[in-house]
């Protein structure tokens, strides 16, 4: 339109100068008609009506994509910390079962050693701050407490005598009681029952106000609460096929999923569904994941998301619409444009802070580390992997100068923002805060027009673990081919060393000397006995080189400890070292029986030498969460030097007199054997720990 009034000017303006040429020109050119500012008022409605539906689509669009992004987002957070909520709770309550249980055999083992007393129970429940530990007879009947206070009658008894019935009964060795009511009314215990040798049972509780609390405080409960209270959030549902199982504060009622034939194929696959809903009051978009825990959904996660945006980005453009169709001409067009494109400024500022929440998010959750500086080197970016890395949490860090300790960490940081020097997964080791890290760092620099450096980002990989199975691989590796070296050589001396025993043997039974018989026999024998000695050695060597097979079987592992145990309990005694083992219930693992009474025997023979009197060995099984039978072997003797621990593995390594330094390789070998590892911690002074994992299988 503003090309055709163009057109028309430089017309106009010939007229003026050539009258004879405007007289040539119709009347109706030399003014606008009104049909044609009703045309042109038309087809700017119709292009203004059109612009607007087009507009009013995108928005509603865009708008929508929002949404459905924002509803993924919370949803994924709202199961994952609602899984690690749960997850939290039970290890804590396992760690304190743990600890209850310890208490209570400790107790028993003085009991049976006639050892306990009024005093000395009260002093071991203070110091682990036991809340009560009370001794029942096989009648249930209390024979010494920790406590002595008048609150504690016996009136409660009766009530103790059914929880602990069970192992009275004989029924369990050891129970979990779990959460109770206390004889104290509003007061709750979390207790624990061991069967006592004398008969009876020991009782060990601990006050459970603090763990209900922490429950109450991080629980999917009070989550879905916070949660609906944000502002855009109608509300937030977990609900199964009985009915509403949590959900916020302004839901009273919902749908059945039996009732819904969406709902019903949502709950069936693991991803989020949405749908446009319409309630009483005003439609809703509603987001629909199941909660899945364990690997097994538990429920139905919805979350209704209020359009408020929506209607009103669509009220909007109607509004504008109509203003635009009483101002015509050039002022509707001026305002159109300022109109759309100070809307489309709002959504893409929007857009900007989504994709800015949503990039907080994926840095929040990323499995490597990531820190950023600027140019006066303070921190602006510390994720949640970078804090657990270097213990330290985001808030002591964001927005703060370098410590020096953390400088030293980071320092490829520094030298990017300082020179620009970037590295791409570079090995670095730390030293931060008592621990060794083996990490991989990529640094790079964002610069300004000028080329100056304005901030410096690092992703930090953990290469620790992937670097100790690299370290047990070429430790096998490299017990193998000494291994091989062995056999090679074994063979070699064998020929000389049985012709030197016979020869030696002949020389003693066909030749008598004229003299000195008796130092003649002597040495003729010593000869015998250290060829003999010598062959055993090759001989071991020779099985390390080439280990049997393995003859699997269905091995019961707590029996085939407490078999073990038993054979060095009588050379554990001569030292008074105290064997304690709790060994869990493991299922049936397919061991070569034989091979592992080896291992188990050799590091216990090995804590025994270590210590030297008067000690502790303590054994202990369980299941981790990687579905590995964990068996550590943990003793109070001397330790191991630094500078010696890496090598105790390796073949003819020993630090014993006489040691061949084939034992601690044959336990290696034996355990690679069964696809699994062994590790081992310790401090000189402080005693050893050795740790086997065994797959289930």
């Amino acid at each position: 339109m503003s090309f055709n009034n163009a057109s028309h000017e430089p017309k106009q303006s010939d007229s003026t100068m050539n009258k004879n040429h405007a007289a040539s020109i119709p009347k109706q050119f030399k003014r606008l008609q009104p049909r044609y500012v009703v045309i042109l008022s038309l087809l700017l409605l119709i292009v203004l009506f059109l612009s607007a539906v087009v507009e009013l689509t995108q928005t509603r669009h865009e708008i929508t994509h929002l949404l459905q992004e924002e509803a993924a987002t919370l949803m994924e957070a709202v199961s994952i910390s609602g899984a690690n909520a749960i997850s939290a709770i039970h290890e804590i309550e396992n760690l304190v079962e743990q600890k209850l249980l310890t208490i209570a055999r400790l107790v028993n083992r003085l009991d049976e050693l006639n050892a306990l007393s009024q005093q000395k129970i009260a002093e071991i429940a203070a110091q682990n701050n036991i809340y009560r530990i009370n001794l029942f007879n096989a009648r249930g009947n209390r024979v010494l407490s920790s406590s002595t206070t008048s609150h504690d009658t016996l009136s409660g008894e009766s009530q103790i005598h059914n929880f602990i019935q069970p192992v009275l009964s004989g029924q369990t060795d050891e129970l979990v009681i779990g959460f109770k009511e206390s004889r104290h009314p509003g007061e709750k215990r979390f207790a624990v029952a061991v069967k006592r040798t004398k008969g009876g049972a020991i009782v060990a509780n601990i006050d459970a106000e603090a763990m209900l609390e922490f429950r109450k405080s991080i629980g999917v409960g009070r989550l879905m609460q916070d949660i609906g209270n944000y502002e855009g959030i109608e509300y937030i549902v977990l609900q199964d096929y009985e009915g509403i199982i949590l959900a916020s504060t302004s839901v009273s009622r919902m749908n059945s999923i039996e009732s819904d034939s969406f709902l019903i194929k949502a709950f069936e696959k693991n991803a989020i569904s949405s749908r446009l809903r319409q309630t009483e009051e005003q439609k809703i978009y509603e987001f629909v994941k199941p909660f899945i825990l364990y690997d097994e959904p538990v429920g139905l996660f919805r979350i209704g998301l209020k359009t408020d945006h929506l209607d009103q980005a669509s009220a909007r453009i109607k509004r504008r619409m109509l203003i635009m169709s009483v101002i015509m001409g050039l002022f509707i067009l001026i305002g159109f444009n300022f109109v759309t494109i100070n809307q489309n400024y709002r959504l893409i500022n929007e857009a900007y802070r989504r994709i800015q929440t949503y990039s907080s998010n994926i840095l929040e959750h990323m499995a490597d580390a990531v820190i950023a500086i600027d140019r006066n080197y303070q921190v602006t970016i510390f994720n949640h992997a970078a804090s657990q890395l270097v213990k330290l949490s985001t808030d002591a860090v964001i927005n703060k100068p370098l410590d020096p300790e953390l400088r030293q960490v980071i320092y490829p940081l520094v030298l990017a923002i300082d020179d620009g020097r970037t590295i791409h997964d570079q090995e670095i080791p730390i030293h931060y805060n008592e621990q060794r890290l083996i990490t991989s760092i990529s640094t790079s620099v964002l610069k300004n027009e000028r080329g100056e450096a304005e901030s410096a980002f690092a992703v930090i990989k953990d290469l620790t673990e992937k670097q100790h199975l690299v370290e047990t691989l070429q430790r096998q590796e490299k017990l193998t081919a000494m291994g091989q070296l062995a056999s090679g050589v074994a063979h070699e001396i064998r020929n000389p060393l049985n012709a030197i025993g016979m020869i030696s043997q002949r020389l003693n039974k066909e030749f008598v000397p004229t003299a000195d018989a008796d130092e003649y026999r002597e040495l003729t024998e010593t000869v015998v006995t250290e060829v003999r000695r010598i062959n055993d050695i090759i001989q071991q060597f020779l099985t390390f080189a080439r280990p049997s097979k393995l003859t699997i079987s269905q091995v019961n592992l707590s029996e085939l400890l407490e078999s073990t145990i038993t054979l060095v309990s009588i050379p554990a005694q001569k030292k008074h070292i105290q064997i304690i083992s709790h060994l869990n219930p493991i299922p049936q693992l397919a061991l070569d029986h034989d091979k592992m009474k080896q291992v188990f025997l050799n590091l216990l023979q090995n804590a025994i030498e270590a210590i030297e009197k008067d000690g502790r060995i303590h054994i202990q099984t369980a299941m981790n969460e990687k579905h590995e039978v964990v068996v550590e072997i943990a003793d109070s003797g001397r330790g191991i030097p630094k500078e010696i621990l890496s090598k105790i593995f390796n073949l003819y390594f020993t630090t014993k007199p006489g040691g061949t330094g084939l034992g601690l390789s044959l336990v290696h070998q034996i355990i690679s054997q069964h696809d699994g590892h062994i590790e081992v911690e310790s401090e000189p002074g402080s005693g050893t720990r050795f740790v086997i994992y065994l797959p289930e299988g």
